[in-house]
């Protein structure tokens, strides 16, 4: 599997948190299972069980097809997803806010000299 994002770094590595982080990336566009498993690095049949699963729950609805292509988006009206909609706003800040407080280096004007700020 790829590196897992943010979502997953604070609720946990497993394929349903990296399914549904890759619907938060995404969440204004819809999907076909088969590009999204491969890219998160999941087997096409263990996708379609979970989104299967996630249809069940209501986090995901059917959109369109496309040739044979089923296509799903993150159903936005569910009150769970929300609250994951939430976190992950909260997460992206948590995980920007670390990056702020790292030192950056930055060349001054002088010839060859670096510093932090």
């Amino acid at each position: 599997m790829k590196k897992c994002g943010a979502f997953c770094e604070i609720y946990g590595d497993n394929i349903n948190n990296r399914i549904l982080e890759y619907m938060l990336e995404n969440q204004d566009l819809d999907f076909a299972v088969g590009d999204m498993a491969k890219e998160i690095g999941i087997s096409r049949p263990k996708a379609y069980d979970v989104i299967k699963e996630f249809e069940k729950k209501g986090y995901v609805k059917k959109s369109r097809i496309i040739g044979k292509t089923q296509l799903y988006f993150l159903n936005k009206n569910d009150e769970r997803i929300k609250l994951f909609l939430k976190d992950f706003k909260q997460c992206l800040k948590l995980i920007i806010g670390e990056y702020e407080e790292k030192p950056r280096v930055s060349f001054g004007s002088g010839i060859g000299i670096a510093y932090t700020k």
